[in-house]
């Protein structure tokens, strides 16, 4: 009688053992969000009175196939997820739990179709079955939800299948060949553990490639509808140049009658229609995004500017290197203006038979020392123009152009040469 009561408490602890290890396999691709019953464990009591109950009846490994599977289909049936997934991860979870009986069993019993195992061999089963789901669920990071097309998961599934198949024919030959069986029980049983990986990688790479198919879908929105808008912003543009000239005309007409305040009112209609931040609208984003940033901060700081920009609309050329010549340039004759007393700074660019001319001049303090285009005044600071100087000089001799550089006491000139034809 003693001996049947500790029997029925190993019996109990290694039951709840097992369920609780399975919870632990469930909660690593169930999130609690998605379940949608408030009190699971109604559940797992539900399921370990259905599993010992069928045991207690047939004892038959057939049965206990079928009652163990179901009652861990029942287990994950509240939670949001497809059918295809509940049925996998129901597959994978028996395949588990059955692989380790059956190398347990057959490696420290004679074991026979019928018979009765004893506790304490269910407890180091369940036991090794925690290792296991405790080991799966520290190594698996399940970030979001892994959603895998259903045909995916049928292939997984056909994996976990095949492996209860040789369950049941282990169950059926063990006594024959046991060291084979056990050797090929725990290699089946690898593989099923490596399922999890397997899905858990597979589900995370789709669901970048979903992620990456919408995100180049909201970049192609994105782009047309920047596209609407700079036609739009051209219209806008056209428009407001050709009001320009319209505002002129009439306030020439009305200087004739001497009407101050008709006058007055057109030229604060051509102020409102400025932008003041574009100081350039050439009709090259690059270029205009640059040359505006440029002016922009020199509006600040330089008194005295002379700016004459003329670049075809959309000139199909190397703009990364335009920009990098005119970045450096203007920002250095910026800097170096700055700290002169007059503040002088001109800027002449022009497109003429397929060559553009850029010319920069700006006031500068102090004397120069010149080495191979690395230029240092003999103040105390180091100026800029050295650095930026040789990398101009590498970006255009790369393109086929020319750079000349010039100065004078208080005058810094550096001339561009660009021939079109060779930046394309």
């Amino acid at each position: 009688m003693k001996f049947q009561i500790v029997d029925f408490g190993i019996i109990v602890l290694t039951t709840i053992v097992r369920f609780y290890a399975i919870k632990r396999f469930i909660d690593i691709f169930f999130s609690k969000e998605e379940c949608r019953c408030k009190h699971t464990w109604k559940l797992y009591v539900i399921a370990c009175a259905w599993t010992c109950l069928i045991y207690g009846a047939f004892m038959q490994p057939i049965f206990n196939i079928f009652s163990n599977m179901t009652a861990i289909f029942l287990l994950v049936i509240p939670y949001r997820a497809k059918i295809s997934k509940k049925i996998l991860m129901t597959l994978l979870i028996y395949a588990i739990n059955g692989l380790v009986d059956s190398v347990i069993v057959i490696l420290f019993t004679e074991y026979k179709v019928g018979d009765m195992v004893a506790p304490v061999y269910q407890c180091i089963t369940s036991l090794v079955i925690m290792v296991i789901a405790i080991a799966l669920e520290r190594t698996i990071s399940v970030e979001g939800e892994l959603r895998l097309p259903t045909f995916y998961v049928v292939i997984l599934g056909l994996v976990p299948m095949i492996s209860i198949g040789c369950i049941y024919y282990v169950d059926i030959t063990a006594t024959e060949l046991k060291m084979t069986v056990v050797f090929v029980a725990v290699s089946i049983l690898f593989i099923d553990i490596l399922i999890f990986y397997l899905y858990n990688s597979l589900g995370a790479f789709y669901s970048a490639h979903v992620e990456k198919k919408m995100l180049e879908q909201l970049v192609d929105v994105y782009a047309n509808q920047l596209n609407v808008v700079h036609e739009s912003q051209e219209q806008v543009n056209s428009l407001r140049h050709d009001m320009k000239h319209h505002i002129i005309e009439l306030s020439s007409m009305l200087s004739e009658d001497e009407n101050p305040e008709a006058i007055q009112y057109l030229k604060d209609m051509e102020k409102f229609m400025l932008n003041p931040k574009e100081h350039v609208s050439t009709g090259n984003k690059e270029i205009d995004g640059v040359l505006n940033y440029l002016l922009q901060r020199a509006e600040h700081t330089i008194t005295n500017t002379d700016i004459r920009i003329s670049i075809p609309d959309r000139i199909y050329l190397k703009k990364f290197d335009i920009c990098a010549i005119l970045g450096n340039l203007i920002d250095n004759a910026i800097r170096e203006a700055d700290k002169t007393t007059e503040k002088y700074l001109k800027i002449d660019i022009q497109v003429k038979k397929g060559i553009m001319l850029i010319y920069i001049e700006n006031s500068y303090l102090g004397e120069v020392v010149e080495k191979k285009y690395m230029f240092k005044t003999t103040q105390d600071e180091v100026a800029i123009h050295g650095i930026g100087l040789k990398n101009v000089k590498k970006i255009v001799e790369s393109n086929g152009g020319e750079l000349d550089i010039d100065y004078f006491e208080n005058r810094f000139k550096v001339r561009v040469l660009l021939y079109l034809e060779s930046m394309k």
